[in-house]
């Protein structure tokens, strides 16, 4: 089992998010989605392989919102379960070779690192590719660094961050869940877009 939510406030449709789901999943065998409450769901897998591509695949979007997922145990109350990370690939563009061992002190400023994509010869790209678990209660970073020693003293080096199959996320603020529009009064300079460009191609 699982419980998942919507990373929204807008009101939504069940019978469409229950519709979009199962097409985007592509699921071998039939999932049960019971609505708890408004925006809180468990889902109930009949086989292993299913529950491991919802749970591992993702980041998973409904109409542009993060879809929050965690295991339930079927016993813990529901809305004591912790709904607020997701799973998402990140690139860190133009990093060097030599600092790829550095490669799991660099998401940390992210989200929490759980496993690096290892550098091989037939992969085409100037970046490395991790995969973290994000908050989507804080905004997002567009950038990580690096302080390394060069001889002419100590240098901070700063890497562009990308995300892959990025949610519906505010350009001025990098909070997920709206966009530049919806931020304020929505009329901003292009100077207070600091989030732009963070969706990066897969």
């Amino acid at each position: 089992m699982a419980i998942a939510r919507v990373h929204t406030d807008k009101p939504y449709s069940q019978y469409w998010f229950y519709k979009t789901m199962r097409v985007a999943w592509d699921l071998a065998q039939e999932v049960k989605i019971r609505p708890l409450e408004d925006n809180l769901y468990t889902l109930q897998f009949s086989c292993l392989g299913d529950w491991e591509r919802v749970m591992e695949e993702g980041p998973w979007n409904f109409k542009g919102k993060a879809v929050v997922l965690a295991p339930y145990d079927g016993f813990t109350k529901p809305s004591l379960a912790e709904l607020k990370k997701i799973e998402i690939w990140v690139q860190i563009h133009d990093l060097p070779d030599g600092f790829f061992s550095k490669i799991k002190a660099l998401p940390a400023m992210v989200g929490e690192f759980i496993f690096a994509e290892p550098k091989s010869q037939d992969f085409e790209g100037n970046f490395a590719r991790v995969r973290v678990r994000i908050d989507v209660t804080k905004p997002l970073k567009n950038s990580v660094s690096l302080v390394v020693k060069k001889k002419d003293g100590i240098h901070r080096e700063i890497f562009r961050v990308k995300y892959e199959r990025l949610p519906d996320w505010c350009s001025v603020c990098g909070n997920l869940g709206h966009l530049l529009k919806e931020c304020g009064d929505g009329v901003r300079p292009a100077s207070a877009l600091v989030f732009k460009d963070l969706r990066a191609s897969w």
